[in-house]
């Protein structure tokens, strides 16, 4: 059998980030990554976050049967492996119940590219209608906004908050913050009274222009 105990070191030390950052607390939220030999490390399911140990972490495989672990995966192993399946280049997925996420989902407002924080993960970000949570559904719909919008890192689920991906853990972590930062900017600007301008075409290929230079 192999030795997954790196692969959950890992997901360990990520979902503490999350949990530091506010994005995931107690056991609401989730997340994994796709292993080298195809199957997934993924947070079990009901267990609090500052109770759970690295061996916590679950194996699981493509189909969400459980491979290695005491636990049971999370309620949520559907979005994770709908989404792998769905996209190669995709080696992690972060969902938080993150508060500004959760808010701009309930009322499906979609979040435009306000900020470099939402361009980074694709904005204008979309609201995937909504689907009981725990379901292969929430996987699925989830999948083909991600198969549809190759450039999209980030997307919110109506009345459930919202899931990233990435190429590593690092980029899924990164982008999670991200999303749920713009979605709490877009909405601080909203107090004001007046609604913030998108980004324009010509001025979101400055900015990649420039981040491109050496």
């Amino acid at each position: 059998m192999s030795n997954y105990r790196i692969y959950k070191q890992q997901v360990f030390e990520t979902t503490l980030k999350l949990v530091d950052n506010d994005l995931i607390r107690l056991s609401s939220g989730n997340i994994s990554m796709r292993l080298p030999d195809g199957n997934i490390a993924i947070t079990p399911s009901g267990i609090l976050y500052d109770r759970m140990e690295p061996e916590d972490i679950i194996i699981m495989d493509l189909n969400g049967n459980k491979v290695e672990g005491h636990y049971k995966p999370s309620s949520e192993k559907a979005l994770h492996y709908e989404i792998y399946k769905a996209r190669s280049d995709i080696n992690a997925v972060v969902h938080t119940h993150s508060r500004y996420a959760i808010a701009f989902s309930t009322v499906e407002m979609e979040l435009p590219v306000i900020c470099l924080e939402l361009l980074f993960v694709g904005a204008p970000i979309p609201v995937a209608p909504y689907q009981c949570p725990g379901t292969v559904e929430v996987g699925t719909v989830a999948a083909a906004f991600f198969k549809k919008r190759p450039e999209l890192k980030g997307l919110l689920l109506k009345d459930h908050g919202l899931v990233a991906i990435g190429g590593n853990l690092n980029d899924v972590y990164q982008n999670a913050y991200n999303l749920e930062t713009g979605a709490e900017v877009y909405h601080l600007a909203l107090q004001t009274g007046k609604v913030p301008n998108a980004l324009t075409e010509e001025q979101i290929a400055d900015i990649f222009a420039q981040y491109k230079k050496p």
